[in-house]
Parts: structure tokens; sequence; C-alpha cells
């Protein structure tokens, strides 16, 4: 072979492994995907499965959790729950797999809580619970058994920076590894609070989260920079990647997970999403502080409160009151007011307060919180109520979360006592809803959207669901479109709103201390559930009892206010 043509072959071969190289590059994702979905056919047929329906079976099962988490801290996540009458009812089974293919089946309609071990693993942000929309999951925990879930990954983010479309799981199941998961209504709609789950509920609620940990572990495997095979490094990438995208909520039409740097361009479909906020942030935080220390005074210049600057100008603009300093901003009232600050109780009001949270002493963001939930305090008395604002403290963005959830087990506990389930209790919702109406919506629907794609067969059985309903009726489109506006939801003549059978109970029971008593409970509550380190000087839990008992000195509050209040009248009338 001449030299030339030596040259030529070199040259060809070079060339030819230059085109693989460019080709395995550019389309690495598909061709990783297509290697092993041909390696691993069957990758959910032979994994194990536990049910665990006791407290000692639980502390077992997460303790290996545990362990199996040491190496890889990542978990595929996934929660059952029964629906009646259109309403959700508490999560019945939560689903956790781990990453050598075990899935424990927690059913949590046994353990009637979530045990400290479990609930240790689910609020631990280094171990990471990856599925489809899990963040929504974690806030029905939150609901039902008071759960500050966190460390939820959407792998929809994932499937974004790996060049697929955010589809939900079973499709990125049936794409990525090539296993078609069982979505039928019957399985998705069943009992999971029976005594005993059949083999196919088994199946169903472990394999969606046993596919979440291989869709994982698939999509690690062709992030950018990684190899085509699962390995340690490639772990410890998407670890770090999914930092980014913890506790946040991924929304298909608005939203997509925002890129870091060196993570190449988005799916073509999903250009113009953004990041979404994590899911506590559902109020916003405020834009001025809370206290402006400005003070008002008495006509002899004895100090009666702080308040805001607007309202310290009212009394000002009002020709009620003269300006005597400006920093700080201090307005002398001409008239004398109804109270002075008597005691620790007036004294309270006078103190400087601190724009932080009370709680960890955050000062850049903060939130007001009523430690007294509104639901019970717009119903008291007035007395107890106005110009006072004792229970109104600032907590910063994550401590107003933890504090709101920590709220519903109290909430809870009164519902125990006072006979007074919470909404989202069986039995006590404001509407109910009509299963007939339901079907009759439904069926109207799908025939007046997807009339063509719809089976004949199919057809059939929705218009005889819509004629049940109009006899001798011809099926228009004019009729799809009444039937499809129909209500389902009735008002529930029986609800009574759980914070006033609360209040009632307190009010007509003095052995419970009387609203005071109530107030106390949640103030109570506050203090042990959430240890603030940076309360108000002279903040109280007996705050309210004391400001009655100077009032009722003073000839400044009714009988009838006190005794609904749970204060003896007779004996503030003997100490004096």
């Amino acid at each position: 072979m001449s030299e030339s043509h030596k040259y030529i072959k070199s040259i060809a071969f070079a060339t030819f492994g230059l085109g693989c190289a460019y080709i395995l590059t550019k389309y690495k994702s598909n061709i990783a995907y297509k290697l092993l979905r041909l390696l691993n056919k069957n990758q959910l047929q032979y994994k194990t499965i536990k049910i665990i329906s006791t407290e000692a079976e639980c502390k077992l099962a997460v303790e290996l959790l545990m362990r199996q988490c040491s190496e890889l801290s990542v978990l595929g996540f996934d929660c059952e729950w029964v629906t009646v009458g259109g309403a959700r009812r508490p999560i019945a089974l939560l689903q956790l797999a781990s990453y050598d293919g075990v899935c424990t089946l927690f059913r949590l309609c046994h353990l009637k809580r979530v045990p400290p071990e479990l609930r240790s693993l689910l609020e631990d942000s280094k171990i990471l619970k990856v599925g489809v929309a899990p963040i929504d999951d974690a806030r029905y925990l939150a609901n039902d058994f008071s759960v500050e879930m966190s460390g939820t990954v959407d792998l929809r983010h994932l499937a974004i920076i790996s060049r697929n479309k955010p589809q939900g799981l079973a499709k990125l199941a049936s794409e990525i590894l090539g296993v078609k998961l069982d979505k039928s209504w019957q399985l998705r709609c069943s009992d999971w609070e029976a005594n005993t789950l059949t083999k196919a509920q088994e199946e169903y609620a472990a394999r969606d989260a046993l596919a979440a940990i291989e869709i994982f572990k698939k999509l690690a495997s062709v992030l950018p920079n990684s190899s085509f095979i699962f390995t340690k490094s490639n772990y410890l990438k998407a670890i770090d990647l999914c930092k980014h995208f913890l506790d946040i909520k991924y929304k298909q039409k608005s939203f997509e997970a925002k890129l870091p740097d060196g993570f190449g361009e988005p799916h073509k479909n999903q250009r113009n999403c953004t990041q979404s906020k994590p899911y506590y942030r559902n109020f916003s935080t405020r834009k001025r502080p809370l206290y402006h220390n400005c003070y008002l005074e008495a006509p002899d210049g004895e100090l009666l409160c702080t308040c805001d600057r607007k309202k310290a100008e009212w009394y000002v603009n009002k020709l009620l009151g003269n300006v005597v300093s400006e920093d700080p901003f201090t307005v002398r009232l001409k008239f004398e007011p109804s109270g002075r600050a008597v005691g620790e109780v007036g004294q309270y009001y006078t103190l400087e307060k601190i724009n932080q949270c009370v709680v960890c002493g955050k000062q850049d963001s903060y939130i007001r919180k009523n430690v007294v939930p509104r639901e019970y305090r717009k119903l008291f008395p007035v007395v107890m109520k106005e110009h006072t604002s004792h229970d109104v403290l600032l907590l910063c963005t994550p401590c107003h979360q933890r504090s709101n959830i920590s709220d519903l087990n109290m909430r809870r506990k009164l519902g125990v006592i006072c006979g007074a389930p919470l909404e989202s209790e069986e039995g006590s919702h404001r509407l109910i809803q009509s299963a007939d109406m339901r079907q009759l919506k439904s069926a109207a629907r799908a025939l007046l959207l997807s009339y063509e794609t719809i089976p004949e067969s199919r057809k059939e059985i929705l218009k005889n669901t819509i004629l049940q309903w109009y006899p001798d009726s011809e099926i228009t489109e004019e009729l799809l479109k009444q039937a499809s506006d129909v209500q389902t939801a009735f008002p529930n003549m029986c609800y009574e709103p759980h914070g006033n059978k609360v209040v009632q109970y307190f009010s007509k029971n003095p052995e419970t201390g009387g609203l005071v008593g109530l107030e106390r409970m949640w103030r109570e509550h506050f203090l042990e559930v959430m240890k603030p380190e940076f309360l108000p000087p002279l903040w109280s839990v007996t705050h309210s009892t004391n400001r009655l008992k100077i009032r009722a000195e003073e000839g400044r509050v009714e009988h009838s206010d006190l005794v609904l209040a749970g204060i003896d009248h007779a004996n503030i009338t003997q100490s004096t």
C-alpha cells in the first residue's frame, strides 16, 4: 500500500472517530437511555416490598432506610389516600423506596400518627425524597400529621436539564426506564384504608416509589459531564444539582427549573418557564417594619404606649394631640385617656419593640404571627380584643411555617376536647359533594371536549349517564354545555365552624378557665413548640387575665364579659 493510501486511510479513520465522538457527545442522553433499557428491561420486577403497620415495625424499617441512605441519600417518595364524596381523607399510605430496590409501605391509617423515627427521616433535608410533584404530598403530610417535610425534589427539574420533557411519572417511567406503570382508576381510587391491602395495591404503590428512585438514577447518569452508568461520581453531581431544587414546586404551564450555570439549555418546549418558590411562601413578608416605636403621652407627660407613626399622626391631624418630640416621634394627648399604663400589663405596651423574628432573631424578613389564631379570637368579646396586640408577634418565613404546622396539632387537640372536628375531617365539611352530579358533569365534559377520541362503546356509556338525568332529550352541544355546568357541591346544613364550637365550649364551661384559659393554652403551646429566644420583655402567658383584672378594679369592664372570659368577678371585688 502506497504512503498516500495509508495517509488517506488514517485520515478516514480519524474522521470516523471524530464523527463518532461528536455523535456520542451530542446524542449521549438518547444513546444512554437505549443502552440502559436494553440492559434492564424489567427493572422493577424483582424488588422487595415491606408493609409497615406497627410502630415497632416502623422503627426497624426506618433504621434500615437510614443505613441505606448512608450510601445513597435519595429515596423514591409517594403517598396514597382515600377520597370520600370529593373530599380527601388523611394520607393512608406513605411509600419510600431505596436505591437498592427495597420499597417500604408505611400504613399511616393503622399507625394513626407519624412515629418519631419516620418523622425525623422525612424532615431531614440531607435525604432527598424524589418523585413527581412530591411537594404536594409534603403539604398533605403537613396538614394531616404536622410533618415539616424537607428535601423534596421534583424529577421534572432533572428531566429538563437532561433534555427530556417534564412529564408525569408514568410517562417518565415509560420513556426513561421502558417500564409501564399501571395507572388504572380502579387501583388509583381503591380503598387504601382497608384492613389488608391486596397484592395489586401493594404492587401499584411500591412501583410508583421504585420508579421514582430508578428514574433519578438514570437521569443522574445522563446529566452533562456524567458517564453512561450510575456511579458515585454521578451521584455526587446529581445531589449537588438537586440543591438548587429542594422543596421547589414545579408548575408545568408557567414555571421551569432555573438552570444553574454550566448545565446547558432547557428542553425546547420548556424555555419560557421560571423557578417556583418554596411551598411555604404562600404569603408575603412585610415590606416595612411593624414597629415604628413612636410614643403617646398623657396630658401630664406620662408615657401611655408605643405605636406606629400613622396612628400618632392621626391624633395630631385630628387636633387631639401635639408633637412634643421628633426623634423619637412623640405625641402628647390633649385629653385624659380612658386608661393608663398600670403594672407590668401596661408597661408591656410602653416598651420599644424590635423588628426581628422572636424565635431565631432574624431581622431581614418577617411576618405577623397571631399566637391565638383569628378563627377563635374574632369570636372573643370586644374587651378581650380592643387595644391589645400582645399576641401579635413577628416570625421569619421558616419559623412562621413551622409554627403554623405545629398549630394543626393544637387545633386537633381542641377539636377532640370540644367535639369540634376540623373541616378537613370526615363529616365536618362546609360543602357536600354529590357523586351523581360529579359523574354527570364528568360525562358531559368528556363528550364535549374529547368526542372524536373516545371509543364508541365508551361514548354510549357516557350518553346513557347523561340521559338518566335528561330523559326523553336529544344529546346536543347545548345540552352537553348545560350538563357540564351543573352544581356538584351543596351547603352542609349541619356544618358549624370548628372555631365557633371551641369558643362556645370554653365560654360555657368555667372549669376550662374560660376564654382566657383558651388563650393561655395557645400561648403555652407557642412557647413549648417554638421555644422563642427573642420575645419582647414582659410578654406573659397570663397577660389577658391580669389586664382584665386591672380593668375590673377600675370599673372599666362589664360583669358579663368577665364571665365569658372566665374570670371570677367576686374574687376581684373582695381583693379590692
